[in-house]
């Protein structure tokens, strides 16, 4: 569709105008002129019709012109440059220069009202958003509406422009309208879930306190009685009075494992008596009435238990220290004067002894290689593990101080042991050794656990010293250029531990030192040395530094001394 304002295509003589088909009442006759500019036709006198009648013209409409047209071809691209407007043009224009439209011959005056129309609508659109479709068309139609005469001498006397996102855009308009709704129905709901809780929890407080109350209204009522199997019997049987004959039968029972088990303790206890009397450990002058204490118990169903007790009695038996479950380690028990010959005192009233506290406390991390280039030595490993709580159980000074975890490494990270003070009732851990062999997550899990747990002390006790880990590096990580960024970040911590970075198996020189928070804590096995003697000397060096550091803690200080032992050097040392 076009629309031609010059009625000829070819010139004509000005006789011939009135054969023009549809000629509209409002015409401009424009006369080309050789050597100037064209000639308009303003009034034609008598001479000028008769005389003028063969000149050669062109016949330019002047009538008013509207047209509604939409924008398709033209993308009116939007301020994000990914969506784009639609438009529908509703534009009123004329001819105000003939001579203009014919010189510059103006076949089509959509072409160039549309060419300006859609120029300044695009240089609009790109200034707003596709969710600012009523904005961009407010903008562009009054910047359209007045007279614009165009140089190729047409007027745009009248210009309305509608404005929308097309369809594509129209789509992303409509769901992020909806996304909005969800959203905020989203947000309802989680108002509403979230007074649901706060109504769930406080009446779960109030039944807890109900709870609590009712326990403390019971220990109160229970505090001046003896909490023995026979007043647990009778208070069940005041409770459920239904249940006599069970309670019975469970009484009965108790009784009878009682029985049993006061004839096997009287009968190891006279057994170990016997033995001390025949190796001449005791004499009976030393300790009168033994014998008879042994051969014929006073008080029926007690033995020589009223005479001779165990010093462990009333405790928890520990098999940690390589006794038999179910039979107490003598050897272990008994007094030391027993052992030497001397004098002798027998009994569980005895207090142990004194334990100075501690001036300060130290966190202590045991970091075990458990891949596979530790299967050669892992039974020795767990040998050490024993072999320091039994260091520590028999220095209950230095335990005090100390506070130990273990953790084994391979592909992963796994704490065997938290953090705890060591006693003969502390479980040692079992080792495994497990595929892989990687530095950053055992790294990455002291870096989580040292400031936790060192924060967990200081509130327990005034004063925390610096933790320390003891670092076993057998394998050959994988991660090699992943590790040191970790090793980095526990460094780079308020709370960084003093690291012992020890090395046993080939090549382990480098990555102690790397390991090692300062040259002087790295140690690595001697050229040559068997891997599960280096196993052992490690345990050595761990229990050495222990005691050390154990006792300047009780002295208020921390002192970390590594004495090397035979198999073992310092990394900074020449070979």
């Amino acid at each position: 569709m076009s629309v031609s304002l010059i009625l000829n295509e070819r010139v004509i003589s000005r006789s011939r105008v009135g054969e023009l088909p549809n000629l509209p009442p409002s015409v401009a006759i424009v006369y080309p002129v050789e050597g100037g500019p064209f000639e308009v036709e303003t009034y034609r006198t008598f001479g000028q019709r008769w005389f003028g009648k063969n000149r050669a013209c062109y016949v330019v409409d002047l009538s008013d012109h509207r047209r509604q047209a939409s924008v398709n071809k033209t993308p009116l691209t939007c301020k994000d440059g990914g969506h784009r407007f639609q438009a529908t043009i509703d534009v009123g224009f004329r001819v105000h220069d003939p001579a203009m439209v014919v010189s510059r011959n103006v076949r089509d005056a959509l072409t160039v009202v549309y060419g300006y129309l859609t120029d300044r609508i695009r240089l609009q659109a790109a200034r707003f958003a596709i969710t600012e479709a009523m904005a961009a068309q407010l903008t562009v139609n009054q910047e359209l509406d007045r007279e614009i005469r165009l140089p190729e001498g047409i007027t745009i006397y009248y210009c309305k422009v509608q404005m929308e996102p097309d369809q594509a855009a129209a789509r992303h308009i409509q769901e992020l309208e909806e996304a909005r709704r969800r959203a905020k129905l989203g947000a309802h709901a989680h108002d509403a879930r979230r007074s649901e809780t706060y109504s769930d929890e406080d009446i779960e407080d109030i039944r807890a306190a109900g709870r609590r109350r009712r326990q403390a209204d019971e220990r109160a009522a229970l505090g001046n009685t003896q909490l023995d199997f026979d007043n647990l019997i009778r208070e069940h049987l005041v409770r459920h009075p239904e249940e006599t004959t069970h309670a019975l039968e469970l009484l009965a029972r108790v009784r009878e494992t009682e029985a049993t088990q006061h004839e096997i303790r009287d009968q190891r206890h006279a057994e170990m008596v016997k033995y001390l009397i025949e190796r001449g450990v005791v004499r009976e002058v030393d300790l009168p009435g033994l014998r008879q204490g042994v051969l014929g118990p006073s008080t029926p169903g007690t033995g020589v238990a009223g005479v001779l007790e165990r010093p462990d009695a009333g405790q928890p038996a520990s098999f940690a220290s390589g006794a038999t479950p179910g039979r107490p380690d003598y050897a272990a028990s008994a007094p030391a004067a027993a052992a030497q010959g001397g004098p002798v005192q027998w009994g569980g009233s005895t207090p142990p002894p004194a334990v100075t506290p501690p001036s300060g406390l130290i966190p202590v991390y045991v970091v075990l290689d458990t891949s596979q280039a530790a299967a050669d030595c892992v039974t020795d490993l767990g040998n050490a593990l024993r072999s320091v709580q039994t260091l520590l159980a028999n220095s209950p000074d230095v335990a005090a101080a100390i506070r130990l975890s273990v953790i084994t490494y391979a592909d992963g990270a796994d704490v065997v042991l938290r953090l705890t003070e060591v006693s003969w009732r502390t479980g040692v851990p079992g080792l495994n050794i497990s595929p892989g062999c990687r530095y950053r997550p055992v790294l990455r899990r002291l870096l989580d656990l040292v400031p936790l747990e060192t924060e967990r002390l200081k509130e327990q006790v005034p004063r925390v010293l610096r933790p320390v880990v003891f670092f076993l590096a057998v394998g050959q990580a994988e991660d090699d250029t992943e590790w040191p960024a970790a090793h980095a970040d526990l460094m780079a911590h308020k709370y960084f531990p003093h690291v012992v970075a020890c090395g046993i198996g080939a090549d382990r020189a480098r990555v102690v030192q790397r390991l090692a928070s300062r040259p002087e804590l790295g140690v690595v096995a001697v050229e040559g040395a068997d891997l599960a003697q280096s196993a052992v000397q490690f345990s050595v060096l761990l229990q050495q530094t222990l005691l050390h550091l154990g006792r300047s803690a009780i002295a208020g200080g921390m002192e970390l001394r590594l004495d090397c032992p035979q198999g073992l050097r310092p990394v900074t040392q020449e070979q």
